[in-house]
């Protein structure tokens, strides 16, 4: 083939840096959390995620037309109009308050305009399950072979005082039930199969079980096609 005939105008795939070495990090507007959410893991993910959203100008927050939508990574906005974050998962959870903090985060993008993508590559587990489900409805995207897990969760107090006892269980029955809620708010499960799938310590579920339940809102098959529950289903 003449040389002249090859198309020699390549895009510029940009180099994923991951400095710090943690399994937990940001590199643009991309946010990996590939490894167990806590004030470790985090903490330079957390700074990182902080200096994105501050960056980010406040844009109108308009309706989008998702029925049109045939493909969550094709829409590609003016990032001045409406700005993406990319957030990939596997992990098995962790800690309530670091995931606030980066629940906070994404949320207050969203509040300025931003359009939060989740990705389940491997399992969503725990923390990390709250933290998908929170995407923007019509951006939540599970892998074929990918899981979602939901439960209690374990307390981190060690009390030794019998006296703390009743402080410590009425904070935290009152600390998760807030917690939880948005399961019941960007999903199509109800209170008592929330509960019961709580009541199970390890409540794997399927991504075809998720896309069912509104848990996510396409699933990418291994044979790289997104597919999404019919309108009206539940």
């Amino acid at each position: 083939m003449p040389q002249s005939s090859i198309n020699t105008n390549k895009r510029n795939i940009p180099e994923i840096l991951n400095e710090s070495g943690q399994q937990n990090y940001i590199t643009g507007n991309k946010v990996f959390i590939l490894g167990s959410i806590d004030d470790t893991s985090c903490n330079e993910l957390i700074g990182n995620l902080s200096n994105l959203v501050d960056a980010f100008d406040w844009v109108p927050v308009y309706d989008l037309d998702l029925k049109r939508l045939t493909n969550p990574y094709l829409f590609c906005p003016n990032p001045a109009q409406r700005p993406i974050i990319d957030v990939y998962l596997d992990s098995p959870g962790g800690a309530l308050s670091t995931t606030k903090s980066i629940m906070t985060l994404l949320n207050m993008a969203r509040s300025k305009g931003a359009i939060i993508r989740t990705m389940v590559m491997g399992t969503a587990a725990s923390c990390a399950s709250l933290i998908a489900i929170q995407g923007t409805p019509g951006f939540r995207t599970m892998y074929e072979q990918s899981y979602n897990m939901i439960h209690y969760g374990h307390s981190r107090y060690n009390i030794d005082r019998p006296t703390e006892i009743d402080k410590v269980a009425k904070y935290e029955k009152e600390m998760r039930k807030n917690f939880f809620t948005p399961y019941l708010q960007f999903t199509n499960l109800t209170k008592e199969e929330l509960d019961k799938l709580q009541q199970t310590e390890y409540s794997m579920l399927s991504a075809k079980e998720c896309l069912h339940k509104k848990i996510c809102d396409w699933i990418l098959t291994i044979n790289g096609k997104f597919i999404r529950q019919e309108q009206g289903t539940r």
